[in-house]
């Protein structure tokens, strides 16, 4: 039953209400008038018990009608219990069948779905850009195929020169995004799934494109995390919150979520003389995330080094 059914049954209920309290007023009405006596009462109030028996007696009168014409009446009335624990039941299966079914993605959504990557440059000619999209479009095909089909996914049919997929290469190398990117410079692409892909599903993917521009330039600060002196601090923490923070830059700064993980360059040995400086110190201490060169979406990662300083820079 809609809203519109809803709505319906809250005016008629309304509308019977009313009903039931009119006609049980003029009867008591009537019954005082008359001076009528009930059980030796006194006339008003055998007016008022005669109207409110006889507004009973519409509404008992009303509901059995409904609960002999509506199995759903029916079910209200006297299943409304059973139904709540069905609806409970059925519902606790939803939820487990979903959580076994997320359990089961095979691929999620927005994962890169081979690990190479394409750039397009400004100066490349149109011909040159579709050729080298193309081949990298069946090395995508290729390696997906080997390595999720044995995971439970079908195959991707189809290959660069069929003329459906010919198509969508073309919209992709013509979309506003790639276009727009390759004005002012290259731009990398990289292939990732469009959904949630599950054992049986078809693989599919799209395509990212972003502009190859410097995310970070060699030597500046990329990100600090802030240590207190005196104290044994511990490593896996400070550092663990430091890569964080980079990958957060980076991604601001245009670099893939794929390609955002640091690279440190410290041993062990740089790390423990580290902590070792921070708690024979005092005062407030900053290690240091540096670019360790000039850093692109292409770099494929973020290669820096660690400095403990006095201040975040």
């Amino acid at each position: 039953m809609g809203t519109v059914g809803g709505i319906a049954i809250v005016i008629g209920i309304t509308l019977i209400a009313g009903l039931i309290a009119y006609i049980g007023d003029r009867v008591g009405h009537q019954v005082g008038r008359k001076r009528m006596t009930l059980f030796g009462l006194r006339p008003k109030y055998t007016s008022t018990i005669v109207a409110v028996a006889t507004g009973m007696t519409i509404a008992l009168v009303a509901e059995i009608v409904t609960l002999a014409s509506s199995p759903y009446a029916r079910a209200a009335f006297f299943h409304l219990s059973e139904i709540n624990n069905r609806v409970n039941e059925l519902q606790a299966q939803a939820d487990t069948l979903e959580r076994v079914r997320e359990q089961n993605i095979v691929v999620n959504r927005g994962e890169l779905m081979y690990d190479q990557f394409l750039i397009l440059g400004p100066a490349q000619s149109a011909a040159d850009r579709l050729k080298r999209f193309d081949a990298f479009f069946d090395a995508i095909v290729d390696q997906a195929n080997r390595r999720f089909v044995p995971q439970g996914l079908k195959a991707f049919k189809g290959k660069s020169s069929d003329p459906d997929i010919a198509k969508k290469i073309d919209a992709v190398l013509s979309d506003q995004r790639v276009t727009g990117f390759l004005l002012s410079g290259p731009v990398l692409m990289v292939a990732i799934a469009d959904r949630n892909l599950f054992p049986n599903d078809a693989i599919h993917f799209t395509f990212a494109p972003y502009a190859d521009q410097v995310i970070f330039h060699n030597h500046n600060a990329v990100a600090s995390v802030e240590v207190d002196g005196g104290i044994a601090i511990s490593p896996n923490l400070a550092y663990g919150q430091l890569t964080t923070a980079i990958a957060e830059e980076a991604i601001s700064a245009g670099m893939p979520a794929y390609f955002a993980n640091a690279i440190p360059s410290l041993s062990n040995e740089q790390i423990q003389a580290t902590v070792r400086e921070i708690k024979a110190g005092r005062g407030r201490y900053y290690i240091v995330a540096h670019a360790a060169t000039d850093v692109y979406p292409h770099t494929g990662g973020i290669p820096v080094t660690f400095v403990l300083s006095r201040t975040p820079k």
